[in-house]
């Protein structure tokens, strides 16, 4: 039997799994909803992950993940669990679909493929394009953070030489 994630995660874990991931402003009882778990406890969990700064509170006590804090963990994730050659290694790869996309739809850039949109195509297709443009975007700024933790790998491996070997770095996720 598949166990549920009520089962396998706390009501605190699924509070922060749900708002950490949201894509759009939402309110306790949204996130409460979707955790299972009371708005009560959803509002106390949300407020504790507001005050360490994973999240934003809207004018109108919304919740959503701190963009900044996201940014700064993700180039950390990549630091710490890559090394250099690794992370120039992902950017070829990026280079590579890039290219791939060029050809494939013969444009130049997400701008040309997104207007290719408008184009007299079956219904497929113009989903296909839909989806390699997502693609393509994300690539792109997944390029550029790599591109900076690159920038910033060894200011950021400087710091943790002074980590005492007995102690080991998290990753953020």
């Amino acid at each position: 039997m598949v166990e549920s994630w009520t089962d396998s995660m706390t009501a605190r874990e699924r509070v922060e799994t749900i708002a950490t991931t949201l894509s759009e402003p939402r309110t306790a009882n949204w996130i409460a909803e979707q955790a299972d778990v009371k708005w009560d406890t959803a509002k106390k969990h949300l407020d504790d992950l507001a005050d360490s700064g994973e999240l934003l509170v809207t004018s109108d006590d919304k919740y959503v993940p701190d963009p900044t804090r996201a940014y700064f963990d993700q180039l950390r994730e990549f630091i710490l669990t890559n090394d250099k050659e690794e992370l120039r290694g992902e950017l070829e790869a990026i280079a590579d679909r890039i290219e791939e996309w060029k050809t494939t739809y013969d444009v130049d850039s997400p701008e040309d493929l997104e207007a290719t949109l408008a184009d007299d195509l079956p219904a497929d297709e113009i989903s296909e394009r839909r989806q390699a443009l997502r693609r393509w975007e994300n690539s792109l700024r997944s390029r550029d953070t790599i591109q900076t933790a690159l920038h910033l790998y060894d200011d950021i491996q400087s710091l943790t030489d002074g980590v005492p070997d007995n102690l080991h770095l998290e990753s953020a996720g």
